[in-house]
């Protein structure tokens, strides 16, 4: 007998949920999380709508409950070179040790990210926010060439402005020779 005759609707991954009975099953959660429901990333967009879409295989792994994150977005960012509105698009994948506390975070070898899930309960949508910030480069810039503003740019930067040395003529005051006054 089939439950569905579609896949079911993505999470959105903004309820508590248990990831410790998630791993301990190997599941995996697909995630679709509006942006505008992120607020660590909301002052580095100019619009927040859209969609993150991913998702979020979780297992047990050497006694530790680990998730699997991938993501894809594009996010609207201010560039920091024309500082005009630019589509920023973001995939990201990563390994993450969902731990405890903090003194459970000092175990986890170097190679696995962390992220506290006390009582092995936590949202879906801070770990797919936590991968944007990371994912996020801190001075976002359109690829070279491509501001809207850069022809005007070029123009003024042909010119160029003659050195001034104002102590030039120093050396010739002081040559051997010269009297003194």
């Amino acid at each position: 007998m089939h439950t569905y005759d579609t896949r079911p609707m993505p999470d959105d991954g903004l309820k508590l949920c248990n990831v410790a009975v998630l791993a301990e099953e190997a599941r995996t959660v697909t995630l679709a999380v509006p942006v505008n429901r992120l607020e660590r990333i909301a002052e580095q967009l100019t619009r927040r709508d859209g969609m993150v879409t991913g998702s979020v295989a979780l297992a047990m792994d050497q006694g530790r409950i680990v998730a699997d994150v991938e993501l894809v977005a594009t996010l609207e960012v201010r560039c920091q070179r024309c500082l005009e509105p630019m589509l920023l698009p973001v995939e990201s994948q990563s390994r993450v040790a969902l731990v405890g506390s903090d003194a459970d975070a000092a175990a986890v070898p170097p190679e696995l990210e962390t992220a506290l899930a006390p009582e092995g309960r936590m949202r879906l949508a801070d770990l797919v926010e936590e991968e944007l910030l990371l994912a996020l480069p801190a001075a976002p810039r359109h690829p070279e060439g491509q501001c809207p503003n850069e022809q005007g740019e070029r123009k003024t930067e042909s010119f160029v402005e003659p050195t001034q040395r104002p102590f030039a003529a120093l050396g010739a005051l002081l040559k051997p020779g010269r009297s003194k006054q």
